[in-house]
């Protein structure tokens, strides 16, 4: 909705009710930031100091005036009152307000001024429809100004912070995953001179102990990063291109490349690539070098999503081998393992596991004594494969 459509709203209503309205707005105006104080608690405190609720009794007092002079009047394009709420939104940030007690004062206030024109209606005996189309006007106020009112807040923000946080708190909002609206990215995109992609990719960087600190200049400037939380990372459009600087990694430092998302999913790639990450730190996903590259493990990573539930697929799908000594489940786990995933003779999987036959027709043997039926069940052959696959996958410590 724009603003035209919602002027052309006001400007339909009767002009005696605007002339009701006026005399009364002085009066409403307190009475809104007396509202806000009352059930802002962040309001309350800033508000506390004479001057400060005087100057919000006058910013609100103003706005009312503008909205009241729109009723009964030929369509107005109000960007000049776009503009005046952006400057509240920036006073709101100076004086430390959040974002959300911002935007909540200003729904406080809209609903005291229904209230008053409510009233004036009443007094006026207006139809229904008149009222109606009243609320409807303010409901499409609130749309219009908390957007204004949140890019103005958004802008200050990012102006009064320096380009490394600005690229942090980028970072944290996209792949926080919820919590924030696409005008607070754009806003500190804007910032740090990153045009948004239609695909990013999170990296995650980890340090050994004794390792230097993380090089200045390795990453683009103009990337969201944070590089200073408990979990090191960025966000990057092309890893390819954009990724050239982790060649330069020093010892003691790896990265893992998430894989490629849309922007509004970023949380996931970043998620991937924090597991991806922790998993290498515990020896289940080996690579060669500094950088592991998630795309290359995505079905170890499918596999391990969940430890627990794999748990308990091989506590049930190899039960049959928990009593055996460690040496034996080691052969009949591999010998198992081959025979599922191939269905092979004895001599072809006496081949791939360079034994001789007559050691894998005994294994053979043992594993039908053990599982039984189960292994010409497909389901179960599935099953029995993920958890021996896994099992390859964990230290003996995991």
């Amino acid at each position: 909705m724009s603003w035209q459509p919602v002027g052309s709203l006001w400007a339909r209503l009767p002009r005696e009710l605007g002339d009701a309205v006026r005399p009364r707005i002085p009066a409403i105006a307190r009475h809104c930031v007396e509202g806000v104080v009352a059930e802002i608690g962040e309001c309350a405190e800033v508000f506390s100091d004479s001057d400060a609720r005087a100057a919000a009794v006058e910013l609100t007092r103003r706005g009312i005036e503008r909205a009241i002079d729109r009723v009964g009047v030929p369509e107005l394009l109000q960007n000049d009152l776009l503009t005046d709420f952006r400057a509240q939104g920036r006073i709101a940030f100076h004086q430390g307000l959040s974002r959300e007690a911002t935007q909540a004062a200003f729904r406080v206030s809209s609903r005291v001024l229904w209230r008053s024109i409510a009233a004036a209606g009443r007094q006026l005996r207006l139809s229904g429809d008149v009222l109606y189309g009243a609320a409807e006007c303010l409901f499409g106020d609130v749309v219009e100004v908390t957007m204004a009112l949140t890019e103005g807040y958004n802008a200050a923000q990012a102006e009064a912070t320096g380009p490394a946080e600005q690229r942090a708190r980028l970072f944290r909002l996209l792949t926080g995953g919820t919590g924030y609206t696409r005008a607070d990215a754009v806003a500190l995109a804007v910032a740090i001179g990153w045009r948004f992609p239609e695909r990013v990719t999170a990296v995650v960087f980890s340090s050994a102990p004794g390792a230097p600190a993380f090089p200045a200049g390795l990453l683009p400037a103009a990337v969201p990063a944070d590089l200073v939380s408990d979990v090191p990372g960025a966000l990057v459009a092309d890893p390819e291109t954009g990724l050239g600087g982790l060649r330069e990694l020093p010892t003691g430092w790896s990265a893992t490349v998430g894989v490629s998302v849309p922007v509004a999913q970023a949380a996931e790639s970043f998620r991937i690539a924090r597991r991806a990450s922790a998993l290498a730190q515990r020896g289940m996903i080996t690579t060669v070098g500094p950088v592991l590259w998630c795309d290359e493990h995505i079905t170890t990573l499918l596999l391990l999503a969940d430890e627990f539930l794999l748990d308990q697929l091989a506590g049930e799908a190899l039960e049959p081998l928990s009593g055996l000594a460690p040496r034996q489940h080691e052969e009949l786990a591999a010998t198992l393992l081959t025979q599922v995933q191939t269905r092979g003779s004895a001599p072809e999987i006496a081949r791939r596991l360079a034994v001789h036959p007559q050691t894998v027709r005994a294994r053979l043997r043992r594993l039908t004594e053990l599982f039984g039926g189960r292994l010409e069940d497909p389901d179960q052959r599935l099953r029995i494969e993920l958890a021996l696959r896994a099992e390859r996958l964990r230290p003996a410590d995991a």
